[in-house]
């Protein structure tokens, strides 16, 4: 794929793209890594910001019984498709962008609200988006608990957060209200899964796509046709 976005000549850009993602979704990380191969091809003076959405696929009471990684896939599947087929599949498209699915270390779903909260923290120190991948390395490959607020701090410390920040992670609920917030604003947006991702506040691509679409959004988002130029913005703010 040689496809790149057309060259900026003039002042430096910068261009906001929003992500909507789960860390249990395997089409969120196929997304994310689309998207970073995507961001390769700007050609120019641009400086991109990532924000991160958390979106909770699988709400969790404390009554409710455990159910596998698997169970969930098959319920997020179109009718006819199977789980070894969507497995396989996903694992094939994985390999093109250095992912390397483990879908058989893959037990117990876990909550993903810690994981989230997180990233909520990191982006205090701009380095959301390397917590987020190592996250999503860390259970697609290895199976790890990414509900364990231990091994998240670990994850968190391996990608370069501050003491400062981890501390709070372990020894506070910082973030919690953030996370719901975000939730439900996106709800009320009509957001009902991931992923989506959303380009310099007007272009938006939802579900699972590839790396060519998401240039297209990049070139679409950094110039913008004259209708769109005057249009409002959705934001996911």
């Amino acid at each position: 794929m040689n496809a790149t976005v057309r060259p900026l000549n003039d002042v430096r850009r910068t261009l906001e793209i929003d992500l909507v993602a789960d860390f249990t979704c395997p089409w969120s990380w196929l997304g994310m890594a689309q998207l970073t191969r995507a961001l390769g091809s700007l050609s120019g003076d641009v400086e991109t910001r990532l924000r991160w959405h958390p979106f909770r696929m699988a709400k969790y009471a404390e009554t409710a019984a455990p159910r596998s990684f698997h169970d969930y896939l098959a319920e997020r599947l179109p009718s006819g498709i199977s789980v070894p087929f969507a497995e396989k599949s996903l694992t094939d498209a994985g390999r093109e962008l250095g992912i390397d699915f483990h879908f058989e270390k893959l037990g117990s779903l876990p909550s993903t609200s810690e994981a989230h909260r997180l990233v909520q923290l990191a982006t205090t120190e701009g380095r959301h988006a390397n917590v987020a991948a190592s996250i999503f390395r860390a259970y697609f490959e290895r199976g790890a608990d990414i509900a364990d607020v231990n091994v998240l701090a670990g994850l968190g410390a391996e990608a370069g957060l501050s003491g400062k920040t981890l501390q709070a992670f372990r020894d506070t609920r910082e973030g919690e209200t953030v996370l719901a917030g975000s939730e439900e604003r996106l709800r009320g947006f009509g957001v009902r899964t991931v992923p989506n991702l959303l380009f310099g506040g007007r272009v938006l691509v939802p579900g699972t796509v590839n790396v060519a679409t998401y240039v297209h959004a990049l070139d679409q988002a950094l110039f913008p046709s004259d209708d769109e130029e005057g249009a409002d913005k959705p934001t996911l703010q």
